[in-house]
């Protein structure tokens, strides 16, 4: 399913951009700057990304490099996450990014691990100062503005 070793990520795109179905449709520019953050750290060697939105494909735009994204009209995200995770012969393999407790709950449950996107962006500084201290880092990312854009430094 994964090539090259990398780690895949499956986030619950709604939830992590703060955004429900209709009012992300509305503002199409979230979603946009959401998956362009996960290509420059997909660029950067950070894993596989596979990102679950709630609702239908607007069909506007195809997403960056290194992204996939699934519309999961007409189950909710979660509900095609862990549906997607019984299907699959390693969910221990999978990690689930959300900040929803109770989908966290249910991927364990289904036998992946998860994080929060707190853990995930503590993950993402490490590996850029790593490749910063090394000088084989591709393409700066600039974590802390994906924090402050997203809204989520809030304790």
């Amino acid at each position: 399913m994964w090539h090259n070793g990398s780690m895949p990520y499956w986030f619950d795109g709604n939830n992590l951009i703060g955004l429900s179905a209709d009012s992300a449709r509305a503002q199409p520019q979230a979603r946009a700057s959401f998956l362009a953050a996960l290509s420059a750290y997909y660029k950067s060697g950070g894993g596989r990304f596979l990102v679950y939105f709630d609702g239908d494909d607007p069909g506007e735009s195809m997403p960056p490099a290194g992204v996939r994204v699934r519309y999961s009209a007409p189950l909710s995200a979660d509900d095609a996450i862990v549906g997607r995770l019984h299907e699959i012969r390693l969910p221990a393999e999978v990690i689930v990014v959300s900040n929803d407790r109770s989908l966290q709950s249910r991927c364990r449950g289904a036998g992946s691990r998860v994080m929060d996107w707190k853990q995930f962006t503590l993950k993402m500084e490490s590996r850029k100062l790593r490749l910063t201290e090394v000088g084989d880092y591709p393409e700066p990312v600039n974590v802390e503005d994906w924090i402050k854009y997203f809204g989520l430094n809030k304790k």
